[in-house]
């Protein structure tokens, strides 16, 4: 009764307006069971494991809380809507404690009284309230000068709506469905921008977009381990990131075509995240047999999340292109940029095999060398080609090195397999002939690089190739001149020599040409 009161007293004098902020701040710390009197006070926050009611119902709570929330909703957009035109902050006020407080009471007799994991006594009344919510948010703004302005006032009541929509799915429906359902109603206030400029309808999708994200975040397996089937792809993983990263999606394309600003780039960033999500955790869950939360990354895993980056990187760019998006340029160059982290770390260094022993498999050239170093080589090559002209050239030439320095490791370690079988240890020794391989295939993997550096103008190339070579020659006279004997170590320096001769007689005839091109052009 003291509560209403004072909500009646800050409803007909507005200079009692923090009346309201007392009762609003009193009802909600008793309904949490920070204050007396509340008979769930210990309980609201603890939940059994079996997700079954820990408290006893109380009819006196459940009248309480609906009488206080009827109060609020009445009160709180009444006079909202009466001071919507003269005096926005004050109705927004009230339009919040219209808010704030019935989802906490419901919220806390969920908690207490309710059945967790699927409860539709409770699901009906926060649909109720979103229903009211927006209606109530359209009702003020009708009242706003200039009508339809979608002041702080709107904000509030529809922003109500959405966490009540928000309850809603989670009081309704089972893990899976609710990651599901709850990515697609980002959608709703997307297309409610058609009719309606309120600026909150897109934050009302961020908002959706960081919940599937925390509810994945919480769970990655979307239903719970114990319940997600081992049949590839068509899993709950499919839907349950799917389905976001369509809807996303949608969304973003939505906004740009309405509202746009921060809310359509933050709806592109989501899309783009699920969607490399939704293919990296489908090959995980392959890979590991229905497993996803346990288990080390191989090799030929990480290769298949480097190519994931990498194509995402260009679909990206190829989007961006179409409708130019900064969150698309950087979000591309984020891709590049940790595809390259990913092959510097993980390819070259802690899962190489030549320092793991991992088998590379017993058929000749498709194996795991052609899966982890030279398909992205060539991704990572054609990714490069690609965004030459698109993006800063610190970032094609990076992809290109990058590109070099696979196909360098692809080259050698299929020497090394051709060797030593199927393991490739570096501690399994070393024979000459091997040694001189390497020696001869450096130097024409040197000259390869100087001849597409030369045809794709590439500086980056060329100097890939004059480093290679140097190491090249480097080997020749520290290594093999100890290593080699007889024929070997004669066919080391000869080959060297005629190939450092070459590339002077290459190098003489561009030089000698670009002279004749400048006498023609002068």
């Amino acid at each position: 009764v003291l509560l209403v009161a004072l909500v009646a007293v800050a409803l007909y004098r507005p200079r009692a307006l923090p009346l309201v902020f007392a009762a609003g701040i009193a009802t909600v710390l008793i309904y949490l069971g920070i204050i007396p009197p509340a008979t769930i006070g210990a309980n609201a926050l603890d939940v059994g494991l079996d997700a079954q009611p820990l408290a006893s119902s109380d009819a006196l709570t459940f009248r309480i809380g609906i009488a206080l929330g009827l109060v609020f909703i009445g009160a709180g957009f009444w006079a909202a809507r009466r001071f919507a035109a003269t005096a926005p902050a004050r109705a927004a006020c009230w339009a919040a404690w219209g808010v704030i407080v019935p989802l906490v009471v419901l919220t806390a007799l969920w908690l207490t009284f309710g059945d967790i994991d699927r409860d539709f006594g409770y699901a009906l009344p926060a649909l109720l309230l979103t229903l009211v919510f927006a209606a109530g948010g359209e009702w003020i703004a009708r009242a706003e000068q200039p009508p339809l302005a979608g002041g702080p006032a709107v904000s509030f009541a529809l922003g109500g709506a959405g966490i009540a929509g928000l309850l809603m799915l989670h009081m309704a429906f089972g893990s899976g469905w609710t990651t599901v359902l709850l990515g697609a109603a980002a959608v709703i206030p997307a297309l409610a921008t058609r009719w309606r400029s309120y600026p909150v309808l897109g934050w009302i999708a961020v908002g959706a977009a960081v919940a599937v994200l925390a509810r994945v975040a919480f769970d990655p397996t979307i239903v719970g381990a114990a319940f997600l089937s081992r049949t590839p792809v068509f899993n709950w993983l499919l839907p349950g990131y799917g389905m976001p990263a369509l809807a996303f999606g949608f969304a973003a394309w939505q906004l740009a075509r309405t509202t746009n600003g921060r809310p359509r780039l933050a709806m592109e960033a989501a899309s783009a995240l699920f969607a490399l999500l939704t293919i990296a955790m489908l090959v995980r869950h392959a890979m590991h047999g229905g497993v996803i939360d346990t288990g080390t990354v191989t090799l030929a895993e990480q290769a298949i999340y480097t190519l994931i980056a990498l194509g995402a990187g260009a679909i990206l760019v190829a989007i961006d292109r179409r409708s130019p998006s900064s969150v698309l340029r950087y979000g591309s160059m984020a891709a590049g940029v940790v595809s390259a982290g990913l092959i510097a770390v993980q390819h070259f260094v802690v899962l190489n095999p030549l320092l793991t022993d991992e088998s590379t498999g017993r058929i000749p050239v498709f194996n795991l060398l052609f899966l982890a170093y030279l398909l992205p080589a060539i991704a990572a090559g054609a990714l490069a080609l690609y965004v030459r002209d698109k993006r800063p050239r610190w970032y094609a030439a990076m992809l290109a090195l990058i590109a070099a320095l696979l196909a360098f490791a692809y080259a050698t370690l299929s020497v090394r397999r051709l060797f030593k079988g199927e393991f490739i240890a570096l501690w399994s020794g070393l024979g000459q002939v091997e040694t001189y391989t390497y020696s001869a295939l450096w130097l024409v993997i040197g000259v390869a690089l100087l001849t597409a550096g030369v045809w794709l103008k590439s500086q980056v190339l060329r100097i890939a190739s004059a480093v290679l070579i140097a190491v090249a020659v480097v080997k020749v006279f520290l290594f093999d001149m100890s290593e080699l004997e007889g024929v070997l170590r004669a066919l080391s320096f000869i080959g060297l020599g005629a190939v450092l001769i070459g590339i002077g007689l290459f190098y003489q005839r561009l030089l000698t040409r670009a002279a004749r091109e400048v006498k023609e052009t002068s």
